[in-house]
């Protein structure tokens, strides 16, 4: 694959804004204690499994359906980062409700032993969960000006 400058943005873009959700985190967990709240934590797993099962369906007709629309996304140039950027968004949202999953079930743990891991555990949850809804609005981005393409 052609690694153009939208590609390395999407890049930087996905992980510059993880990175900068968890620093922020990190910087400014004293205002954020909402990030170690079991009910935030159930929030994330909602989303992100929501989100994992959504955009695999999604691979799935893209992929197998034999439809025009369908054939003439194939042969679109972007259709080959719609996958990748589904592939990426699928990943990190299954990490995104396992890690999340085991922060709530430890939660109290956690807590308990020591103030850092815990801040340090959750800034890494929400650097996640950015990465994976900045990856969706990308994914949602590209895959409507592939179906635009074909009605300009």
């Amino acid at each position: 694959m052609n690694k153009t400058l939208g590609y390395w943005l999407e890049i930087l873009a996905t992980y510059g804004l993880g990175i900068a959700a968890f620093a922020f985190s990190i910087l400014f967990w004293e205002n954020l204690k909402f990030l170690d709240d079991a009910t935030f934590l159930d929030k994330v797993i909602s989303i992100s499994s929501t989100l994992f099962g959504f955009l695999l369906a999604v691979l799935a007709l893209i992929i197998q359906s034999n439809s025009s629309t369908i054939e003439g996304m194939k042969q679109h140039g972007s259709f080959v980062r719609l996958i990748r950027l589904n592939k990426m968004t699928v990943t990190l949202a299954i990490i995104t409700s396992f890690y999340s999953l085991i922060l709530l079930l430890g939660l109290e743990i956690i807590r308990e032993k020591s103030c850092e891991v815990l801040i340090f555990m959750t800034s890494v949850n929400l650097g996640l969960f950015t990465m994976v809804l900045a990856n969706t609005l990308l994914f949602t981005l590209v895959f409507y000006r592939i179906i635009m393409s074909d009605y300009q």
